[in-house]
């Protein structure tokens, strides 16, 4: 068979794939992805999309709402992150047809697959290995659109950045956006949070300056401490320029986190509230640094939030990276829960700026974290019996909501929404 008629031979395989997947013909799928294990041919046809629209076996499936042959597809090596032309996962399809068992499967299996990811780049990390998600995707010599570019940048503290002529953005010498002017709403509101509704008097810290637009809003609060943690030269000497260093109860750290943390946290420094919105880290630094939260957030009363631009151009993708944090923030023994707030970022804002890090949504998913009552009991009677009668703990705050939820309340606009935005 030439290449021609076995590309031929292949698209009405792939084609007759589709269709039974549309169908939910679960024997006839099943039959064909045998075939195709046997005479390799073509391998792996679960995996396999139409040339023209980019639709997969599985976005199919989704689409439909056939929820056991989902399973076998994923089953069958089947990715759950596949993308079509117009950038829609299986996902994507199902969120919009509101088929939410569908949806539960595949975050549940989007999430155990990052873990296993990112669980497998740590360990090449840790020995050395410097593997990196982008390298997975395509060598470096390769032409990638600028929004696929890998969003870490290892040299970020050597670059000079910039703030634009508007002084509404902060810029890279890549011309792309450390922090711009719009995020303002949304910083006041994680002010408000990380302080238990905007009380005075609290011991906070905020991780990374940028434009200081969540540490104005925290000095209007009035913290009996204020500690900013800041490793950039170019924006550390700003902050001296502005004078923050003269403010009352503002304590600055220059340095990176990975440095000044274990330095607060010789000196006994425990914090009422914690933000965090770093620059140019890979992903492993996010949960590293979760590890300093639990080692420096108040008991019981603590709430720590951080910038939340995870997998921002698809919400799917954002609905499993948020689930991915939870389940990594709850092994420490605090919840997670995600408040829908309200946002609108005009195309104007980007004027200037190389590369979006927010892409169009009208929704932001606040990060709210707060220490499990259940994990603060457990490690109060450590070593000792728990009481059994009259004891009830429960172990959320507020309502926890799973991924799917949040993604029907999203699709359905009834959504709870935040007042303070």
């Amino acid at each position: 068979m030439s290449s021609s008629e076995n590309s031929q031979y292949t698209e009405q395989k792939v084609q007759a794939m589709l269709q039974a997947c549309a169908d939910g013909n679960i024997p006839l799928v099943q039959s064909m992805i045998e075939e195709s294990l046997q005479h390799s041919i073509p391998p792996l046809i679960a995996s396999l999309q139409d040339e023209n629209t980019g639709i997969s076996p599985l976005m199919a499936a989704a689409d439909a709402g056939h929820l056991d042959l989902c399973r076998i597809l994923l089953e069958y090596g089947a990715p759950w992150n596949a993308v079509d032309r117009r950038g829609k996962c299986a996902g994507n399809y199902a969120t919009e047809r509101q088929h939410w068992h569908v949806v539960e499967l595949l975050v549940d299996a989007g999430t155990k697959a990052e873990l296993i990811l990112g669980a497998a780049i740590r360990h090449s990390m840790k020995n050395g290995g410097g593997m990196d998600p982008s390298c997975l995707v395509q060598s470096s010599d390769q032409v990638r659109p600028v929004d696929q570019e890998p969003c870490t940048k290892p040299d970020y503290l050597s670059q000079n950045v910039r703030y634009n002529a508007a002084k509404t953005a902060l810029l890279d010498q890549d011309d792309d956006a450390v922090m711009m002017e719009w995020e303002k709403p949304l910083m006041e509101a994680h002010a408000s949070i990380i302080t238990g509704n905007s009380q005075r008097g609290k011991v906070v810290l905020n991780v990374g300056f940028g434009m200081g637009i969540i540490d104005t809003a925290l000095q209007k609060l009035e913290p009996s401490m204020h500690y900013i943690i800041e490793a950039h030269p170019d924006v550390h000497q700003k902050m001296i320029h502005d004078g923050w260093d003269k403010k009352p109860n503002v304590r600055i750290c220059f340095g990176r986190w990975q440095d000044e943390m274990p330095k607060l946290m010789r000196e006994g420094v425990v914090f009422d509230g914690i933000f965090y919105d770093t620059y140019g880290e890979h992903f492993t630094d996010l949960e590293d640094f979760h590890e300093c939260v639990a080692r420096t957030l108040q008991k019981p009363s603590g709430i720590y939030s951080f910038f939340n631009g995870l997998a921002p151009d698809n919400l799917f993708f954002h609905g499993v990276a948020c689930q991915c944090v939870k389940l990594q923030l709850a092994k420490l023994g605090l919840d997670s829960e995600f408040a829908a707030c309200e946002i609108q970022v005009n195309d104007s804002e980007w004027d200037g700026i190389r590369r979006k890090y927010w892409h169009g949504r009208d929704t932001y998913y606040l990060p709210i974290v707060t220490w499990n009552n259940g994990h603060l009991v457990r490690e109060h009677f450590q070593g000792q019996s728990i009481p059994q009668q009259g004891s009830h703990v429960t172990a959320s705050h507020g309502e926890k909501r799973e991924v799917a939820s949040v993604l029907e309340e999203d699709i359905n606009s009834k959504k709870p929404k935040m007042n303070f935005l």
